[in-house]
């Protein structure tokens, strides 16, 4: 195998590790509640408003 193909998986690998963690913590990131300031998960929150 050639360094070049070498490079270029590598760097794919790179590429697919990096976005796997991006997305993932994007996920984390969005908050379904009121916000995330009160603490409160938000599945408990609109069962206890309804």
């Amino acid at each position: 195998m050639s360094p070049t193909v070498q490079s270029v998986i590598a760097l794919a690998l790179v590429v697919a590790a990096a976005l796997y963690f991006i997305l993932g913590w994007l996920k984390k990131r969005k908050n379904p509640g009121c916000g995330g300031g009160c603490g409160c998960s938000g599945s408990s929150k609109t069962k206890l408003g309804k």
